[in-house]
């Protein structure tokens, strides 16, 4: 090799290595701007996330109480705090104690709630040709010193400075009812425990602890629980307050760790001291008295029972628990909610816009939640839908349970509705609402937080899609998925909690919604009990149970004067002959005939498989633009049926569920399709609902309501413990437009998505996405709470009923063992 071309080969070398170096240094600049920019995005997701919260979007939200309150919102802590006042002035008419010194022998304030104004005051005022009605309370008052003792309804207003306190008067409704209907509250069941508990222990204490390991009263960690049933009266019996008693371990959950210990006790009287048991059932035998059983038993001339206290108690089937290998196998967070471009929904009050939607929103301490004034596009669809009624009616071989027969507006329906979790039992992204009301336990106002909660929701469904796949059908793709706003409550009646909702679909449907969770009522197992259900764990038998529910739904389409159609469905039969020669073919098909009601009785509906209809309600003088009726249906999806028989029973109280709809003339006197005396006037109901509809009003173009009833009969099986899951447990009923709009009004709707082609002519140059002006990246990532840091500095909001006031919604989470940070 010469001299130069050494020289060329160490340049060449030279070159190369530069080259290598160059490449790597541009190598490692392109690797450093994507790591910068990268944490520029994480720095904006970080921004994001730290903008993600309540105040991101700026979203128009108020939770707060009205200083001018609306006409439907909840009862304000100032206008409760005016109303005690006033009543505890008025010495020579209520002579009321203060809750200190309630009793059930003097007269003492049980709940209060609001008393909506009269629907024509409130119609005129809405529609801007009336003044605004004036505010009122209804108070439930306990008069256990009046002669004879009685429960009364009073009208209190007007508000914010009550000056009136009158009696409610409904023309067929008793006010006041006697003492012995009044629902359960604290001071009776307080007086239970000072009294009768320690007189059951004193004389058969030592039977309790040997048999079962317990008692009753000073027992510590190692307890008795009971769980009432009352026993209805009515016409033809004395009014007497009685109630049985089941007997579980007060252990996690103690309704399903039940021993064989019942009790009938008489708690007619005023006097505490004169309560007493009238019958026993020990280990399968009855007993007459406290005393006959302790002397049997010192006799050892029965049968003894031995149940031992459980032990172990994260272990048993009956807690909650987290038990077995852990799924996912390792710590894996489920899919969360987030609002990209903040919260689409706005809130002032009990006020709320959504889309096309609005309506107002509160909870009846008496049945529980209740929407108003509901519009879509600013016009009113329904004047008033909501819960009025549930009731649980039991079955069993032994008397307890068999009594059993719950009308759980007896136990203050909507004062169950508290402590909603964020993350479990509504999405974090959710908007909540205290409710305050008057209690009989607590001279200040009583809180509930978290009543409420509102939130939107993917369904995880499309409300409406097509694809055309091939170019000759315009090869197209059109879907929207079905994004709710739903307004939720959950109502924990003891042992079961009903998460209620009502869901606003951009469709201009609207639906109503049931879901059953929580704990069975389990009862001692014995061979006798087989045919009311199944042995679920040792000594406990799941009995079988029906649960109703009734809702009211006042319809207004394009006003107050409306009808009530159904569309009926039949078979329809006609000659084949175009398509075959024999005169004796047939073509069966299905055909509709429109149903006018004309009378109540006309407008009873019982369900029948073999006449299917649908419910439509309608103002005749807003047809379509084709004479069709402009109307909105209603679509049921939660019927059941009552086996026992009418008027026999406690059936009486529950005469609402004899039908799966009843359309009635709107009356104001007809505002309550039950009552909170349910409990014990079963066999002689104080709302009698059968009147509604047994006058036979005529309802051609008047104002109607529909009065909805829903249920589900269950049997309890093992999958039922710890808790009963909401699969399988869903009704409903929905107001769905019906030839109302000229089509679909989700057609507005930005969360619709299309694909087309670039070019029809030329598939091949590819297809674009139609978002309708929505970002195609979120603005917004989801901050998580510190759920431990929340509990900590609050606990007691976690499960209990507080006394202290707060404007707005508060929010708490509870911990779980997943890793809470991004």
């Amino acid at each position: 090799m010469t001299e130069l071309q050494e020289k060329y080969r160490r340049s060449i070398g030279r070159w190369r290595c530069a080259a290598i170096a160059l490449f790597l240094i541009a190598l490692a600049l392109v690797v450093a701007l994507i790591a910068v920019s990268m944490m520029k995005d994480r720095r904006f997701e970080r921004q994001a996330a730290d903008d993600c919260g309540e105040s991101f979007g700026k979203p128009d939200i108020d939770t707060s109480e009205a200083v001018d309150p609306g006409l439907y919102d909840d009862l304000t802590v100032k206008e409760l705090k005016a109303i005690q006042d006033y009543l505890y002035s008025l010495k020579m008419q209520l002579n009321l104690k203060k809750p200190d010194k309630a009793a059930v022998n003097v007269s003492y304030i049980y709940v209060s709630d609001l008393h909506p104004p009269l629907k024509s005051e409130a119609l005129a005022y809405l529609s801007g040709s009336g003044p605004k009605p004036e505010r009122k309370a209804r108070i439930v008052i306990f008069r256990g010193d009046a002669v004879p003792p009685v429960s009364e309804e009073y009208i209190v207003g007007p508000l914010p400075n009550p000056n009136s306190c009158k009696l409610l008067s409904v023309p067929g409704r008793k006010n006041p009812v006697p003492y012995a209907y009044r629902p359960v509250g604290y001071v009776e069941f307080g007086s239970y425990y000072l009294k009768m508990f320690p007189e059951i222990d004193k004389k058969i204490g030592f039977v309790l602890k040997e048999s079962y390991g317990a008692t009753f009263s000073d027992c510590g960690d190692r307890c008795l629980n009971f769980y009432p049933a009352p026993v209805g009266t009515g016409v033809s019996q004395v009014k007497v307050r009685k109630m049985w008693f089941t007997t579980s371990h007060s252990i996690e959950y103690y309704d399903l760790n039940p021993v064989d210990f019942l009790m009938l006790a008489n708690i007619d009287s005023q006097d505490p001291t004169k309560y007493f048991i009238e019958k026993l059932v020990y280990a399968g035998q009855e007993y007459a008295s406290l005393d006959d059983l302790a002397t049997q038993y010192r006799a050892g001339s029965i049968p003894k029972s031995k149940i031992p206290f459980p032990k172990n108690v994260k272990d048993l089937k009956s807690s909650l628990h987290r038990r077995g290998n852990p799924v996912p196998t390792k710590p894996q967070r489920a899919p969360r909610m987030y609002e990209p471009d903040g919260k689409r929904y706005s809130v002032h009050h009990r006020h709320v816009e959504y889309m096309q939607w609005a309506f107002d929103f509160r909870m009846s301490t008496l049945s529980g939640p209740q929407i108003y004034d509901i519009r879509f596009n600013n016009e009113r669809i329904a004047y008033e839908v909501g819960l009025q009624e549930i009731a649980v009616f039991y079955a069993s071989n032994n008397s307890a349970t068999r009594s059993a027969d719950y009308i759980d507006s007896g136990a203050l329906i909507g004062t169950h509705s508290q402590s909603l979790v964020p993350g479990a039992d509504c999405p974090e992204t959710s908007t909540f609402f205290n409710y305050s009301y008057l209690g009989e336990s607590s001279e200040e106002p009583v809180l509930l937080q978290r009543a409420f909660c509102l939130f939107e929701l993917n369904q995880g469904l499309p409300l409406r899609r097509h694809l055309s796949y091939s170019k000759v059908e315009g090869g197209f793709y059109s879907g929207m998925e079905d994004n709710v706003l739903v307004l939720r409550s959950i109502l924990t009646v003891v042992n079961y909690d009903y998460v209620m909702d009502f869901i606003f679909h951009q469709s201009g449907a609207m639906e109503v919604r049931v879901l059953s969770t929580g704990y069975i009522f389990g009862s001692f197992y014995t061979p006798k009990e087989d045919p009311y259900g199944f042995q679920l764990k040792e000594n406990t038998i799941g009995s079988i149970h029906h649960h109703l529910f009734l809702f009211k739904a006042d319809v207004d389409i394009h006003g107050p004067s409306n009808r009530y159609e159904t569309l009926d469905i039949s078979r329809d039969v006609s000659p084949n002959s175009q398509t075959t020669n024999d005169p004796n073919s047939k073509y069966y098909q299905i055909k509709y005939e429109r149903s006018l009601k004309q009378t109540e009785m006309d407008a009873v509906y019982k369900f029948n498989f073999e006449k299917p209809r649908y419910h439509v309600f309608h103002n005749n003088n807003n047809p379509t633009k084709f004479g069709a009726i402009k109307s909105y249906r209603i679509h049921l999806d939660g019927m059941t049926k009552v086996l026992i028989p009418e008027d026999k029973g406690n059936e009486p109280v529950i005469s609402w569920s004899r039908n799966q709809m009843t359309v009635t003339k709107f009356k104001d006197d007809e505002r309550d399709g039950s009552s909170v005396y349910g409990m014990f006037d079963s066999m002689e109901p104080t709302v009698n609902f059968t009147s509604f509809y047994a006058d036979n009003d005529d309802i051609v173009d008047q104002d109607l309501v529909a009065w909805i009833s829903m249920g589900v009969h269950h049997i309890p099986h093992t999958e039922d413990m710890p808790i009963t899951p909401t699969p399988g447990a869903h009704l409903s009923f929905a107001l769905l437009p019906y030839n109302y709009f000229e089509e679909c009004p989700s057609s507005q709707s930005r969360d619709s998505i299309r694909v087309e082609y670039k070019d029809s002519h030329h598939p091949e140059k590819g297809a674009r996405v139609v978002r309708y002006g929505n970002a195609e990246k979120p603005r917004c990532i989801p901050n998580t709470p510190d759920y431990d840091a929340m509990v900590e500095r609050n606990p007691s909001c976690a499960l209990e009923t507080s006394y202290v006031h707060h404007e707005a919604g508060d929010e708490y989470v509870s911990a779980n063992g997943n890793n809470e940070h991004h």
